[in-house]
Order: structure tokens, then C-alpha cells, then sequence
């Protein structure tokens, strides 16, 4: 089948609210952050920044696990966060979030400020929730991170219209070669073919590249289902595909009665086919060319789910209309290595081609473990990743974000450090045990418990952070010695049930000195502990005033 040649004028917005987006564009200070050598790049979600505070968030990102380049999920689908599994045992909550141990994100509300004059019909929702919809939280992180020198983008994520919204509205629903509507994954699905899906997606992506400061902007958004069968799921042949097959060159009415019959049957299986390719290209490329007019230093991220059965072909979308590939290589959270990371990093450059970075995903919850991460990033690195994307830090313990930057360092790549430090269970323990919380190891006491270790390290002065639990239901105590003298006592009053992290600055450590860390209990808060990490300071600066 020949597919004529895509006419984009057909979809721009009226000449007037192109002109007013492109003034307001002007007014938009502009950071233009550019991508690391080595790009990190983690995701921040709304409620996590009100619960812990965007630059806590930002401190532990940079700090422990190396991140330089952050987003925020600006439209996010409807799941259960921190992700949970039904195939994997336990329930994994929130490991540093002092407000909440788990939070079930609305489908496809927006957490930013839109701009409803550059949309049609359809607009986007906020959150039901005050305390959500009363900020602009896609500012706020942009804000924060480029204010440190960070890399900031927004992600659209695999929803983008309101489950609510479409059942209210099924004409705009992608439907099965029956007429049905169809219900996957993510139930409801809306079609990119029909006129106003696609005057809203081109809104969308174009409000947020012209009213924000964003580097790139990611998606994972569901096109069609994930099925190149058409009598078994696959999608769609509503009215509006068929409108827009018939603009193609193909007949897509005639063609349904014939593989209803014969799902088989060609050449109208392979128009079928080539139509889910040209169609998905097509509003892709309508997507990043509205980006681009609006700020052609964006670029776009295509979180790629490899779903060419769903008529996503990346080698049709490379040469300007895709920047870089964030891969969703995830699947070592089921608690082993997979032996597929390496071929799906080859085979997403096979198809984009080695100028388009591919930023590799790393796990860092479930039951990853730090060795499995470890073996993740030198995996990727070798694989010729140009980055990777921590998966996710909403649900990562602290020591598997340590291992993450650990796995960098330990990769060669320039530019990381390994954490210096040591794990509070593999010190010398009286009183304490041996013991996980919220899925991080750890230590605990029901009455007091030490733990001593020689610090084997430089003399210098140094910052030491201690990551410790500020549990319910009591008042314990946390006190740290070095060389037998007392720097730092806290009483655990927060009642977060949590993880912290306590920093005792400017603390001169000399080789060879015991580090002690005294746990007292009470009632139920238990003095746990995890790691002690030493951040050298008095080498920078030295630097600095060379510098000078």
C-alpha cells in the first residue's frame, strides 16, 4: 500500500493562538541545560515533592546516587505508586516519604498549569485533590533544578485522557474490527486518529514546550493496543481511522468484513498493518515538530516500550523528530539479572542509529538487589548506553541508589565517584541486630546498641550522614562518636516512620579512628540504622582556593 504524503497544515492551530504561544514563548527564561557526557536522569512525581520537599529530593537524587538530570510527570496514568507486583511477594511501600507510605496516582490528571486558550475541546484536568491542584508543581522541580545546574524535563506519560473523560465520550475511543470498544491494560484507550484526540495531544506537548523551561520532554503514551492481530485485540477501526485510512489510499471499510473473516487475508492485512505504522508516525511526528516550533532546543525523549507490534517503528521517527531514547529496561526488578538488556540496547540503536543517545533503565526497587544493579550498569555502559534512567526513586532504598552511582564509578565512566562509606550491619554490633525495614537492611536494638568500625580512609575533615528510621510510638536516640569523642546526638521525635538521612558537617577524622554509632530505644522506635557515609570536604576546598 502507498501511503501519500503526510499534509501537517492540516492539524496546525489557527494562525492566532500560534502567534500569541510564540510571544509568550519569548517571556519564558530559557536554561537550556545540556545533556550531561553521562546522563542519570531520575523521575519526581507531585505528591512525593510535597511530601518530602523538593530539595531534600533533590540533595538525596545528586547525593547519594549521582543524578543530573531530573522530570516531572506532568500527565501520569493511574497505578498503585511505589509500583507493586502481583507476581512478587510482599507489599513494597514508600521507603523516605514522611507523610505517606503509598499512593495510588490518578489516571491522566495534569500537575501543571495549562494554558486552556491553545486547547479544543478537550482540556486537561487537574487533580481532584486540593493539595495537588493548588500548585504548579512542573515549575517548581524545573525551578529547583536548574537552579543547581540540573538537567529538568516533563514526561507524558502512557494516559493521557481521563479514563472518566473517555467513557464519557466513547466517539473518541479506539475500537476493535467488531465495532467494540476497546478495553486493554489500561482500559479505555482514545484514538490519535480522531480530530480532537489529535488537536489535543498537539496542545498538550506544545503548552508545555512553550509556557516551561523544559531541557526534553518524555513519553511513554499507549497508542494503539499493543496487538498486530486484528481479530485478536488488535486496534483500531473506528470511523476516524477509517477517514483517515481513506486519506492514505487505503479502504479500511472494505477491508474489515474481509479479515473479520480471514485475519490473514492480503493484501489487506498488510495495509491494515502499514496503516497502524504510518498513522503512528505520523502523529509522532505532529507531536515533536509543535515542540520544536515552540522551542527547537527541546528535545524530545521517546520513552520506547518496544511496541512495534503497536505500530511504533523508531527507524521511521529518527533524523530530527526524536532526540534520545529512554529505554524501559526494568525487568531486573524481579530479583535476577535478565540476559535481554544488552540486545535491546543494540537493537534500539540498531533503529535510531548511534547518534541518538539511548538512556538505559536501571531498577532500583522491588527485589533488585545492589550487586544486581551493579551488574545492570556495567551491562548498559558496555552496551553503549549514553545514560541511565533510575527506575524509580520514589521506591528505592537508599543502598541501591548507593549502588547505582557505586555501578558508574565502578564502570569507568568519568565523572563519578564512588559513595565512601560503610553499612552499619557489616560493623562490629553489640546490642544491635541485623534487620530490614521498608525493604532496606539494616540494623535494630530493643534497648541499646553500638556499632564500631576503624575509619580506613584519608585524614581530613568530613561531612558524616547517617541513614537512620524515625519510627512511632516512642522517642529512641542516635549518637555518633569518633575517636571516642561525642559529635552528634539526636533524639528520633519526627514520627515519620521512615527513612532519614542526619548530616554532622565539618567533622575532622584522622585514619585509623574508631567511628561509633549508639542506638537507644524506646518503645517502639527501635534506633535502626543503615549507613554511615564520610563526604570529604576539606579537599574541594583546597580546589576552590587554587582555583582563585
Amino acid at each position: 500500500m502507498k501511503i501519500k504524503k503526510i499534509t501537517k497544515s492540516l492539524f496546525i492551530f489557527p494562525a492566532l493562538l500560534t502567534l500569541a504561544s510564540s510571544m509568550e514563548a519569548q517571556t519564558i527564561k530559557r536554561s537550556n541545560v545540556p545533556a550531561p557526557a553521562f546522563e542519570v536522569t531520575g523521575s519526581i512525581y507531585p505528591w512525593e515533592v510535597h511530601d518530602e520537599g523538593i530539595d531534600l529530593i533533590l540533595d538525596n537524587m545528586t547525593g547519594i546516587a549521582g543524578i543530573n538530570s531530573v522530570y516531572m510527570l506532568a500527565v501520569m496514568h493511574q497505578e498503585r505508586r511505589p509500583f507493586n507486583s502481583d507476581k512478587l511477594p510482599g507489599t513494597f511501600l514508600f521507603n523516605h516519604n514522611p507523610v505517606r507510605h503509598e499512593w495510588v496516582a490518578e489516571d491522566a490528571k495534569a500537575y501543571f498549569r495549562p494554558h486552556p486558550e491553545m486547547y479544543g475541546r478537550i482540556k486537561p484536568e487537574p487533580s481532584v485533590h486540593s493539595w495537588l491542584n493548588q500548585t504548579d508543581w512542573l515549575k517548581i522541580v524545573l525551578d529547583k533544578a536548574h537552579a543547581r545546574g540540573l538537567r529538568a524535563g516533563a514526561e507524558v506519560s502512557h494516559t493521557y485522557i481521563p479514563i472518566e473523560y473517555l467513557n464519557k465520550h466513547p466517539e473518541i475511543q479506539q475500537r476493535d474490527i467488531n465495532g467494540k470498544l476497546f478495553e486493554g491494560n489500561m482500559n479505555a484507550r482514545p484514538c490519535s486518529n480522531h480530530p480532537d484526540v489529535r488537536e489535543y495531544l498537539l496542545a498538550l506537548y506544545g503548552d508545555i514546550a512553550t509556557n516551561y523551561d523544559v531541557d526534553y520532554i518524555q513519553t511513554c503514551m499507549l497508542l494503539f493496543s499493543n496487538s498486530d492481530e486484528p481479530t485478536k485485540g488488535g486496534t483500531c477501526f473506528c470511523t476516524s481511522c477509517q477517514k483517515e485510512a481513506k486519506s492514505m489510499g487505503f479502504d479500511m471499510e472494505a477491508a474489515i468484513p474481509v479479515l473479520r473473516d480471514n485475519p490473514n487475508a492480503q493484501p489487506q492485512l498488510d495495509q491494515w498493518l502499514n496503516f497502524r505504522r504510518a498513522s503512528t508516525t505520523k502523529i509522532y511526528k505532529l507531536v515533536t515538530d509543535r515542540i520544536h516550533q515552540a522551542n527547537p532546543k527541546i528535545d524530545f525523549r521517546l520513552n520506547d516500550l518496544n511496541n512495534r507490534s503497536s505500530g511504533l517503528y523508531l527507524d521511521e521517527l529518527k533524523g530530527g523528530n526524536i532526540n534520545s531514547v529512554h529505554l524501559s529496561t526494568h525487568t531486573e526488578q524481579n530479583g535476577f539479572q535478565k540476559s535481554d538488556r544488552a540486545s535491546r540496547i543494540a537493537t534500539t540503536l540498531y533503529y535510531v542509529g548511534k547518534d541518538v543517545p539511548v538512556i538505559a533503565g536501571v531498577p532500583t526497587r522491588l527485589l533488585t538487589t545492589p550487586e544486581i544493579v551493579k551488574s545492570s550498569v556495567k551491562i548498559s555502559v558496555n552496551s553503549r548506553a549514553k545514560g541511565l534512567g533510575v527506575k524509580h526513586y520514589d521506591g528505592s532504598p537508599y543502598s541501591l541508589l548507593r549502588a547505582l552511582r557505586n555501578g558508574i564509578s565502578e564502570a569507568g565512566v568519568q565523572g563519578f565517584s564512588p559513595v565512601m562509606g560503610i553499612e552499619v550491619e557489616q560493623m562490629s554490633l553489640s546490642g544491635y541486630e541485623p534487620a530490614s525495614y521498608l525493604n532496606e537492611p539494616g540494623v535494630k536494638t530493643s534497648g541499646k546498641g553500638t556499632a564500631t568500625t576503624t575509619f580506613n580512609h584519608p585524614s581530613g575533615t568530613y561531612n558524616v550522614v547517617v541513614s537512620y528510621v524515625d519510627e512511632k510510638k516512642g522517642e529512641g536516640v542516635i549518637s555518633l562518636f569518633v575517636g571516642g569523642k561525642q559529635k552528634a546526638s539526636w533524639k528520633l521525635s519526627e514520627d515519620v516512620d521512615c527513612w532519614r538521612r542526619k548530616t554532622i558537617s565539618n567533622i575532622k577524622i584522622k585514619n585509623g579512628e574508631e567511628i561509633k554509632l549508639v542506638g537507644l530505644a524506646n518503645g517502639d522506635d527501635l534506633a535502626r540504622a543503615d549507613f554511615i557515609e564520610f563526604i570529604r570536604q576539606d579537599v574541594a576546598e583546597k580546589r576552590t582556593v587554587a582555583m582563585k
